[in-house]
Parts: structure tokens; sequence; C-alpha cells
């Protein structure tokens, strides 16, 4: 029993387990124990969590299962400290989706707060699975939960599964292309993979972490709660990107797919800034920086989790505290915000940016570089834009609030400082050596230069700041220009086109078919013909 508790699975079981028993008894629960049950649940399995850092780390799979018959299939988990510290992430991202509004369940449905659990419990079985067939399991769960939470409204619910649907599709069929014998392989940072392999690993992530242009299933013509919004662009996110680690993938470097961010850095940019619903620019800053930490991932130069620690550390605390801000916000709030969003120096987002401004120093990627400064002044502007306030007669957005939203705020600002000022805290914290690694953030600071990241981070900045201001007198008498922008930008427009084209071209297959078999008039035309040829020969 002891090797249950003091092993990854009992974390997830804590959240599983208590999550059935909610679904069990749902109908006997009241409202107000229906939104602190899910909280209290959250915080055991954090206990529970936070116990396997003073376990010995790497102590491999504690738990095996190998299929009968000598199939080449076998189920096992892993845990060493990066994947505690992605862990830890996800417990603080949790709880900062439940204490925001989770929105009024239909009657009859189950509280979205319920189902976070379920998600929770299988974002941690991604990140300690170490055998394909368990990483499998675990990931279909995953989307299962997600394509849930995503349904909601319901006229969401088809575009966010034919995403999810995909993103499954393509790590189904990962270690297919990368040969026999790969499903009952151990996991690792060394774990080879061929170039289709690669490819499909890469799509899959970028689906579900939601980089524009992969980011149509978290937007919604309805908008969402806070903090089902939150959930859905940071559990999935933070597990998909935790896989980047423990796969060799040198296609993310390649110059196609450092093209492919920077596009989507900008044209995610230009959404948040062009349109005009206040929850639309929330969710399109967040598409935007989860584009701008999968961009920064691919400039870096180390490799496996030190590879991905900053990036997924500054998504995680960054998202966070842009989804624990309301809007319509205090003077001091989006500065706040933009001092996380944006990579200044004290924030786990500076080696980010630092990445980002390497691109200045060539001549290939100047043109890049000039193009990161634009999106980043397009994100300042639409950060400190004011939020147009709702009247009386309009549904108010759902805005944090309350005194449990304002802790979470604060703790995730501290331990944002915290790693920001001391990366070796952070690599500490994961169980990676800081040798070879800038771990003072001062050196980080000398180390950037005056263009590779003073420019990157005040030029944007500025330029951002007076966009915000003198939007109205810049685009006077063009008031309809943004949000002809933003309709072009969203991308709304190329789903539908591709949905409009898969539909047709099934229609025509379908009426191939009935020709062909269903109806079996060319059938008969075709006995028709084969008994003439015998009788003719």
């Amino acid at each position: 029993m002891s090797a249950l508790w003091l092993s990854p699975l009992g974390p997830a079981g804590i959240l599983l387990g208590g999550g059935t028993l909610l679904l069990l008894l749902q109908r006997h629960i009241s409202d107000r124990l229906r939104q602190r049950l899910p909280i209290a649940i959250t915080l055991l399995g954090m206990a529970a969590w936070l116990l396997l850092r003073w376990q010995p780390p790497g102590t491999g799979q504690w738990w095996l299962w190998q299929a009968p018959l000598g199939l080449e299939t076998a189920l096992g988990l892993q845990w060493d400290g990066w994947a505690w510290l992605t862990g830890w992430l996800l417990f603080l991202a949790a709880l900062a989706a439940l204490v925001l509004p989770q929105g009024k369940s239909r009657t009859g449905f189950t509280p979205p707060a319920f189902w976070i659990l379920f998600l929770l419990a299988a974002s941690l079985l991604v990140i300690t699975a170490a055998t394909w067939s368990a990483l499998l399991s675990a990931w279909t769960l995953l989307l299962f939960f997600t394509g849930i939470l995503a349904g909601t409204p319901a006229d969401a619910a088809p575009r966010a599964w034919t995403h999810l649907l995909l993103a499954g599709l393509f790590l189904l069929l990962a270690p297919l292309f990368n040969g026999l014998g790969t499903l009952d392989a151990a996991l690792s940072a060394t774990t080879p993979l061929n170039l289709q392999a690669q490819l499909l690993v890469s799509l899959a992530v970028a689906l579900v972490v939601g980089v524009y242009p992969f980011h149509g299933w978290l937007l919604s013509s309805k908008p969402r709660a806070r903090g089902l919004q939150l959930t859905l662009h940071l559990l999935p996110a933070l597990a998909a990107m935790h896989l980047l680690s423990r796969f060799l993938i040198p296609l993310l470097s390649s110059f196609s797919w450092i093209a492919l961010g920077i596009a989507g850095l900008l044209g995610s940019a230009i959404a948040a800034w062009a349109t005009e619903d206040d929850e639309r620019v929330w969710a399109y800053v967040a598409i935007n920086r989860a584009t701008w930490a999968l961009l920064a991932l691919s400039l870096s130069r180390e490799t496996g989790a030190y590879r991905s620690i900053f990036p997924l550390t500054a998504l995680a605390i960054t998202l966070m505290i842009w989804g624990l801000i309301a809007r319509p916000q205090k003077p001091w709030r989006p500065y706040l915000a933009l001092f996380f969003l944006m990579g200044f120096p004290f924030t786990p987002g500076f080696p980010l940016t630092y990445n980002l401004a390497q691109l200045a120093t060539s001549v290939l990627g100047f043109p890049g570089w000039i193009l990161i400064l634009l999106a980043q002044t397009l994100l300042a502007a639409a950060v400190l834009r004011p939020g147009r306030r709702p009247s009386d007669e309009e549904e108010t957005p759902s805005v944090s609030g309350g005194r449990g939203a304002l802790w979470m705020l604060m703790l995730a600002t501290a331990f944002g400082v915290w790693w920001g000022v001391s990366p070796a805290s952070l690599l500490s914290a994961a169980g990676l050596s800081a040798t070879g690694m800038k771990v003072n953030v001062f050196s980080q600071i000398r180390i950037g230069g005056l263009i590779p990241a003073w420019v990157t981070l005040l030029l944007p900045l500025l330029l951002g700041w007076a966009l915000a201001r003198w939007r109205s007198r810049i685009f006077a008498g063009l008031e309809t220009w943004p949000q002809r922008i933003a309709d072009i930008t969203s991308l709304d427009w190329l789903e539908k086109l591709l949905g409009g084209g898969a539909h047709y071209i099934s229609l025509a297959f379908g009426f191939a078919a009935d020709i062909l078999d269903g109806a079996g008039q060319f059938g008969w035309v075709l006995l028709a013909l084969i008994i003439f040829w015998l009788f003719t020969h």
C-alpha cells in the first residue's frame, strides 16, 4: 500500500477517486459544496504530489505491466524531478482555474469543475508515462476530458472534437511510423524518432497547446467562463509541452518550423489587437503566449528538459496571472500582466526573450526579429487597451473575484518572481543540475546586451503603449477596419472553407459509394457487360 501513495499513481488516484465520488453524489451535494469540494480534492492531491518530492527521484518504472501472449505492449509509470515540477505547475493551474467562475452548468449536466479533476489526473498520467503504450492510453484520456470541457458551450463541441481527434490520431500514428518494437520501448530524452514520427508528435503537441494557427478549438461564439477557459489553455498545454522534452525532435529547430512560429506569433497578436470582444482578446493573448513559448523552445540551443523548462514554466505562470487578472481592471493590473507576458527580467520568461532576440544577430534571422517586435508591440497594445464595460442589459462576462483568486494571484506572482530572480532554484526544483546554465538573473541581463534583450522588450512596450493610447486618433474614420482585420486573422473563414470542402468531398464519396455498392445500379451494368463479354468471346 505504501508503494501506491509513494508513487505518481497516488495523487492521480486521489483525483480520479474524488472526481468519481462527486459524479455519483452530485445530486445530493449543495451548490456551495460543488464549488468547494473540487478545490479540497485538488489540495489533497497536491499535498500527495508534494510528498513525492522527498522520495528518491528517478526510481524508474515502479510499476510495469507486460501484455500476455508476447505482445509488444507494456504499461508503466516513471517519476523524476522534471515530471514533478510539471505536475506542480499543473496543480497550481488547476487551483487557479477552480477559484475562478466556472459558469452555470446546464440542468442535468455535470458541473465543469468536476471534470477538471479528471483532466488534471489524465495530465499527470501523461507526464509520468514510461512507455508508448502508457503514453497513448493517458493521451486518449487527456483528449477525452479536454473535449468534454471544450464542448461548453455546445456549439463549440464539433470544432473542438475535430481538432482533438486529429491530435489523438497524430500521436497514435507516431510509434507506427517509427518502426517495429516502439510500443514496448521506454521513453527517455534520448529516444530517437524518425522524421515522420517527429512531424506527427510536433503536430499533435501544437494542436493540443493551441498555438496559432491550430487554435480554433479554444474559441467559441459564446464566451466561456474564465475558469473554464483557463483550464483549456493550460492543463492540456502543459502536459503536451512536457512531451517535447522526452524525445529527440530536431525538426523543431528547422527553418520551416521557426518561420511558422513567427507567422503564428504575428497573426495571433494582430487578432488580439484588432478584435473588439474583450473575452476574445483574453483568449488571443493566451494563444499568442503559447505560440511565443513554443517558438522560444524551438530557438533554444539546449536539449531535453533544459530546453523546455523555461518555456513551460513561463507559459504556466504567465497564463495563470493573465487569467486571474480581471477586466475591467485597475490601472496597475495590465502592467503586472505585461511584466510576465513579455518576459521581462526577474520573470521565468526572460530566457525566452533572450532566445527570440538571438535572431537579431544573424542575417537570415533579422527579418524574423523585426516581425517579432511588431507582434510584441501589438500584444502590448491589446493588453493596455481599456476594456469595454458591459451595460446593465448585457450579460457581464466572467471576471476573477474573491479572496481565493487574490491569493492565487499572489502565489503565482511569488513563484514567478522567485524563479525569475533565481533560475537555479527552478532547476533545483526539477532535479536538474545548474552546470552550464545561466543561474543568476543579473548575469542573464549582462549577457542579453542592448539589442538582443532590451530593444526586444522596451521598444514594443513603448510603441504598444502609444498605439493603445492613440488608437482612436490613428483610426479616426476607419473604425470598421480593425474588426475586418480581426475577421481575417481569426482564421474562422479558413475553418469554414475547409469544413465546407470536407462536406462536399464526403458527399461525393457517398454518391460514388451509392453507385458502386450501395444503390447497385453500376453493379448491374457491370454484370451485364461481363456477361456480354463472355458470350462474345
